[in-house]
Order: C-alpha cells, then structure tokens, then sequence
C-alpha cells in the first residue's frame, strides 16, 4: 500500500469526501481507494457524504452568483473625479509603470469586467498624452529661445577687433 503525506488515515473527513469523489485527474487512484476505505472505517455513511458535496455544490453556487453580480456592478462602475485628475496628471508614467499607485492596468480593467473606467482611462491616457506632448515642446521652445537670446547678448566686439573683422 502506497503512503501519502499527510497520510490519508490522519486527514479530516471532509477532505477524504474530496479524495474519495474526485477523478484520477486529481488524485492517484490509490489515494482515492484509500480515502474510501477510511470513509468506511470512520461510519461516514453515502448519505453524508452527498450532503457534504451537496453543500460544496451550494457555496460554489453562491460564490459564482456573487461573482456574476460583482461582475455586472463592475460595468457601470466609473472613476472619482480625483482619480480622473491623478490619471490625467501622471498618465504617461501609470501607462508605463500602473502599478505605481496600486492602479489597474488597461488588461486587468477588461479583464475584471470594468468597462466604462477602461473607456474613460483610454479618453483620459490620450489626453494625457496629448498635454504632456504640448508641455514638453511648448518647454523645450522656450528653452531654446532663451539660449537664443543669451547669445545675442553676448559682446564680440573684442574677438572681431583682434581677427581683423572690423
């Protein structure tokens, strides 16, 4: 007879009830004769047994309800205002690196049923984008016209005087 760790003897009854009405998918078919015959040196009766499995059936039953509606409730679901201006404001850093401010990605949003906050980071990332572009090139003009500007301020006047250009 095979050992298993934990052994199958010293194991709650609950899980010899999985074992024992699992596939060989899951379990080997040793562990699952086992887990039987253990039911049967514990009086756990058929009938026990299905209540249990009937029991599983109903929590899973009511946990994949509530994971319908929380998926149904997640569609709706828009950004605070303040959240709109933080993913506004730093919308090409959250793009590259979401999980900066514990953010959703664009893959999870979809992937969690959230669709009017993933429609609103698309609008929201474009005008990001679009701002940061403006911001960086209205920047760099002004910084190029200020370097401009000091260099005609400069006096070459002596230069030209010792090159023989005056």
């Amino acid at each position: 007879m095979q050992e298993f760790n934990p052994a199958i003897s010293e194991r709650k009854t609950e899980e010899l009830i999985e074992i024992a009405h699992s596939s060989t998918d899951h379990w080997q078919q040793e562990a699952i004769k086992q887990a039987k015959k253990e039911l049967v040196k514990r009086n756990i009766t058929q009938k026990e047994q299905n209540e249990v499995i009937e029991r599983w059936k109903k929590e899973a039953d009511e946990y994949f309800k509530k994971e319908a509606e929380r998926l149904e409730k997640n569609k709706t679901e828009s950004y605070e205002k303040w959240e709109m201006v933080v993913l506004f404001l730093f919308g090409p850093f959250l793009f590259i690196r979401p999980y900066l401010f514990n953010s959703h990605t664009l893959f999870t949003l979809r992937g969690e049923n959230y669709f009017l906050k993933f429609k609103q980071r698309i609008i929201i990332y474009g005008l990001s984008f679009i701002a940061w572009f403006f911001y960086i090139n209205y920047s760099f003009q002004q910084s190029e016209k200020k370097r401009l500007e000091e260099i005609e301020k400069i006096d070459i006047s002596d230069w030209k005087k010792k090159h023989g250009y005056e």
